[in-house]
């Protein structure tokens, strides 16, 4: 759409009023004096009145009426120099107009004190329309930007109602969180101490699973950072219940060196590593062992995790798992960060996180 076309739709109840006023004024005067003029004249000296009359409510009036003293002094004397060149505008139409040859010079239009004082007459009118104009223009505009402020008002209160119901839930679910947790725990130690004896193998499961469903549970009240050895604990017992699933049957590895326990790192990153491995990795095939591999290396801590891509797994993946992982260790060390991933040649995914150890030992 042009701009042309645009601004005729924006514009166009003013576009119509101008029409039919210009439609009213020269029937009506060519009924009352039975004298219908060429369609330039009637053109030229419209063009000026619609010019006077903008410019008067799109500038005049917004500049004087910013303050009392301004408008006091100043407006008067503008209103005076708007109607000399509105007089001034129409003389020098009609002399273009006698130039070529459109209209005679007759005693309607000839320059005198008729002819001044019917100016005068006509540039007041309009300007007493611009005027209208311009407050009903005002008008709508604060009554528009009314309804704006009552409508994000409105939003505002509606949003501050959800809020407190949205809180409300979660606090309900918080402390039903809180119930139902302890009765799991208290069930699977009753369970643990009723298979333990017959089958130590269930009974360490089931401590296993206990310990990091507690872990998951209680993650959002660790802190922002916590020690890695204790999410190590938790990798352990995630690989070691996959084993007993698989009759320890899974190609996989868990290396670490001492001093990486005392890390303090932020939670659910390894643990949340290790479980896309189990979810998308393939760790039945002998010669592709999955590494899970964490170091300091001159002072330099590594957090590694490579494993071959299982055949179930749809070649078309968002990575979203992995980018949310990115974005809170982006968020947790910003630049001193190193974080790459993705497919090698031999069919691997690998993910590798590394970083200075001092952009870790700010959280020690």
């Amino acid at each position: 759409m042009s701009k042309s076309i645009r601004w005729l739709k924006r514009n166009r109840y003013e576009f119509i009023a101008w029409i039919g006023f210009v439609f009213y004024e020269t029937i009506l005067m060519g009924l009352l004096f039975n004298q219908f003029v060429n369609f330039f004249i009637y053109f030229a000296h419209y063009t000026v009145i619609v010019v006077f009359f903008y410019i008067h409510a799109n500038y005049t009036l917004p500049y004087t009426l910013k303050n009392k003293t301004r408008t006091i002094f100043l407006l008067p004397a503008i209103i005076v120099v708007h109607i000399t060149l509105y007089t001034l505008s129409h003389r020098l139409v009609d002399i273009v107009l006698f130039a070529l040859d459109i209209i005679k010079p007759d005693s309607y239009n000839k320059f005198g004190s008729d002819y001044i004082l019917r100016n005068i007459y006509r540039g007041l009118y309009f300007l007493g329309f611009s005027t209208g104009y311009y407050y009903l223009r005002n008008y709508f505009k604060e009554r528009k930007k009314t309804e704006e402020l009552e409508r994000q008002r409105l939003e505002g209160v509606i949003l501050q109602q959800q809020t407190e119901q949205a809180l409300a839930k979660a606090h309900n679910a918080f402390l039903k969180a809180q119930i139902n947790p302890h009765f799991l725990f208290n069930t699977l130690d009753f369970v643990y101490h009723n298979v333990n004896e017959q089958s130590p193998v269930a009974g360490e499961t089931i401590i296993s699973l206990a310990q990091m469903m507690r872990y998951a549970i209680d993650s959002d009240k660790m802190g922002e950072f916590i020690e890695l050895g204790d999410e190590i604990a938790q990798v352990e017992n995630l690989i070691y219940l996959y084993q007993i699933r698989k009759n320890n049957k899974l190609e996989i590895s868990l290396d670490y060196t001492p001093e990486v326990k005392e890390v303090k790192f932020i939670p659910l990153i390894l643990l949340t590593l290790v479980e896309n491995i189990f979810k998308h990795g393939n760790l039945t095939t002998e010669g592709h062992e999955a590494q899970i591999t964490l170091a300091i290396v001159e002072d330099i801590f590594y957090m590694e995790t490579e494993n071959l891509i299982s055949r179930n797994i749809s070649k078309i993946s968002n990575n979203a798992g992995i980018a949310n992982i990115e974005n809170r260790l982006r968020y947790a060390y910003g630049e001193n960060l190193s974080f790459t991933y993705g497919q090698t040649e031999d069919n691997h995914f690998k993910v590798s996180i590394s970083m200075p150890m001092t952009a870790l030992s700010v959280h020690a």
